[in-house]
C-alpha cells in the first residue's frame, strides 16, 4: 500500500502513542490505580486507536477508492471498505 509507505512517520508515531497508552494503563492496573484513572487511561486508548484507523481509512479510501480511475475496479475496493467498517464497527 504505497499511501501507508508515504506516511509511515506519521503512522508509526500513533502507533508508538497508542503503546505507550497501553503500557501506561498496564502499570496503573499493577500499582491499582484509582478506577476513574483507569476509566480515563482505557477511553484514551480507544480514542488513539480510532484514531489511527480514521488515518489509515482515509488514506485508503483516496488512494484506492476516490482516485482509481477504473469504475469496476473502485466499485470492488469501495465492497471492500464497506466490508472493513462493518467488521470493525461490528
Amino acid at each position: 500500500m504505497s499511501h501507508i509507505s508515504q506516511n509511515k512517520s506519521r503512522v508509526i508515531t500513533r502507533v508508538r502513542r497508542l503503546r505507550g497508552q497501553l503500557d501506561a494503563l498496564e502499570r496503573a492496573l499493577e500499582g491499582e490505580a484509582d478506577c476513574l484513572d483507569v476509566l480515563t487511561q482505557a477511553a484514551a486508548i480507544r480514542g488513539a486507536s480510532q484514531g489511527l484507523m480514521v488515518e489509515l481509512l482515509g488514506d485508503h479510501l483516496r488512494q484506492h477508492v476516490v482516485a482509481e480511475d477504473d469504475a469496476s475496479v473502485r466499485d470492488a475496493e469501495a465492497e471492500q471498505v464497506l466490508q472493513l467498517v462493518k467488521r470493525y464497527l461490528g
